[in-house]
């Protein structure tokens, strides 16, 4: 028999003694009516919910190979847009109570997304059956007026109720359908309430910090997600979900700091989650406990489309998760790939081949690399940017080079390095500055680089002319064991301790040199005229990394050991 809709009338209560406080904070829910609910009717059976989601999907729009590097074609691969399309609609056909979410971070990453952009992502996305997106950080990378036309060709909400635009402004301006900070769904009579939390982080924005400003505020994630369960619960809602952007540890703080939180289906961080799966951060859903005692299910299914989440969850009359199943389901290639889907990329990929008919050199190294190799220890690529950088920024007087990982978005290819490799690698158009900075600083950047709470994450610097060792174990502000750089001498080179004193002359990303990334040691350095970078107009990253490539053909092992005390091994 159907649930009805008064399915969680003690929710109803609480929500009646808070929203006089908290309704004025944002605008109502697209699905709130003034409606008081009907008189509790009992349920005789419990109500089952199956959420699939996605999360940090990074324009790999064809999917990825077993390496991690991105597939300009889907059928060879694991992943992909066509299959997640697949997946979703094959679980609405088999159950009548599905919601499709997508946390976050489509933008980014691939060639699919240098060559077609967000008008690409915006296609195909809508040609996927999701219920509802929220915002990651990397949708802003194109700058608010951008995303806010992207949106607005949006045939799925966008949710982010942290997000409170500035008069006037492009966001501002989007119908309510498209972007909101909530939305009700309902199942059978029973509502099923959704909020976003878009990624709100001040490090991510730092380079744009000015435009940002201007356009919008962020709201306390916490406040923002009470003001949500309030509003959402005043409405109707039986269930409440979190569709955030803002990564593991944060999304179990807040299910442990705000009540009515039934799921927070999360992205950021690339968590996979599931016992006995390779790399795992925790149980899927990890079950956290709020303040009076409810269980919030928590879940994220890693990056760029490899998995797609799928918890079956099941309420009792009163709105409480009673049992749950599920886990991330990893996208083989035997899986069905939707024909829609398969066209819009087959189409797109077109546009691809140009840049991968362009030789650049040849690898014949196989070492650690790609995106989690790079935030999770000395990984290839990272060693060989970093000595391009400061091989290119040497007659400036540079003596060290430092990457963050989070920069660099896939492996080296083993053998033929093409064009559009380079590219996948280094997409963000990143240009190269040289500051002077106190050897103090330094570590400092480097105890910032290991301060997750796993010691792995984007900010994790990759060094030329510097060597370093980490204690995992350490508390954070006190993993950097040793930092020490090379002193020529007649007997070849030898190592010293840096000294905190001594000024050093450092060649980095001109978004970290602005104190991107939250390395506001560098934004307080002092700048210095790089005069190769000025000859080059302004040395874009990627091209001086595929000149130091093409210089050296093949390409050879770069010097290893840089970091010590915590990374993979070699493969």
């Amino acid at each position: 028999m159907p649930l009805q809709t008064d399915f969680h009338p003690l929710r109803r209560l609480v929500a009646s003694l808070l929203c006089t406080t908290l309704l004025y904070a944002l605008p109502a829910a697209s699905g709130e009516t003034s409606e008081t609910a009907a008189a509790p009717t009992a349920a005789s059976e419990p109500f089952e919910l199956v959420i699939v989601h996605a999360n940090d999907t990074h324009a790999y729009a064809a999917g990825m190979t077993e390496r991690g590097a991105p597939c300009d074609a889907d059928e060879a691969c694991l992943g992909g847009y066509a299959r997640i399309a697949a997946k979703i609609k094959s679980e609405k056909a088999a159950h009548p109570h599905v919601l499709a979410l997508d946390a976050g971070d489509r933008w980014q990453g691939t060639l699919f997304f240098r060559t077609g952009g967000e008008v690409f992502i915006g296609r195909a996305t809508n040609a996927i059956p999701w219920d509802a997106l929220t915002l990651g950080n990397h949708e802003f990378d194109l700058g608010v007026d951008v995303l806010a036309e992207h949106l607005k060709r949006s045939t799925h909400p966008t949710l982010a109720a942290n997000i409170a635009p500035k008069a006037g402004s492009a966001l501002d301006k989007l119908p309510r359908t498209v972007f909101a900070p909530d939305r009700l769904f309902e199942f059978d009579g029973v509502k099923v309430g959704v909020f976003g939390l878009a990624n709100s982080e001040e490090d991510s924005f730092a380079a744009r910090a000015d435009e940002m400003a201007e356009n919008l505020d962020f709201l306390e994630n916490i406040e923002a997600a009470r003001a949500a369960v309030a509003r959402l619960e005043t409405a109707g809602a039986d269930i409440v979900i979190a569709l955030t952007h803002q990564g593991y540890e944060a999304d179990q703080a807040l299910a442990e700091a705000v009540r009515g939180i039934d799921v927070i289906v999360g992205g950021h961080t690339h968590s996979l989650l599931g016992e006995g799966l390779p790399g795992n951060e925790g149980p899927y859903p990890t079950v956290v406990v709020s303040p009076e005692g409810e269980r919030t299910l928590v879940v994220q299914a890693k990056r760029s489309t490899e998995y797609l989440g799928r918890l079956v969850v099941r309420f009792s009359h009163d709105g409480r998760a009673i049992d749950w199943s599920g886990g991330p389901v990893r996208l083989e290639k035997d899986l069905p790939r939707d024909p829609e889907l398969e066209s819009i990329v087959t189409e797109a990929a077109q546009d691809i081949a140009e840049f991968r008919a362009a030789y650049v050199s040849t690898n014949p190294n196989r070492y650690a690399d790609g995106l989690d190799a790079c935030r999770e220890g000395e990984c290839l690529s990272g060693l060989l940017a970093a000595d391009a950088f400061l091989d290119f920024a040497r007659k400036s007087g540079a003596q060290i080079a430092l990457v963050n990982g989070g920069a660099i978005r896939s492996a080296l290819p083993v053998g033929r390095i093409d064009r559009g490799s380079i590219l996948e690698m280094h997409p963000f158009g990143n240009r190269l500055a040289v500051i002077e900075v106190a050897g103090r600083d330094i570590v400092a950047a480097l105890e910032h680089g290991t301060a997750e709470p796993t010691v792995d994450g984007p900010h994790l610097l990759q060094p030329a002319g510097l060597r370093y060792e980490i204690d995992p174990t350490a508390p954070v502000g006190r993993r950097i064991v040793r930092v020490e750089v090379p002193v020529a001498a007649e007997s070849g080179t030898h190592w010293r301790a840096i000294s905190p004193e001594k000024r050093y002359r450092v060649v980095t990303l001109d978004y970290l040199a602005r104190g991107g990334d939250g390395f506001t040691f560098f934004a307080r350095a002092k700048h210095l005229s790089c005069e190769p970078c000025e000859a080059e107009r302004g040395a874009l990253d990627l091209e001086i990394f595929a000149k130091h490539l093409e210089a050296r053909d093949p390409v050879p092992m770069p010097s290893t050991g840089r970091i010590t005390g915590f990374g993979p091994a070699a493969y």
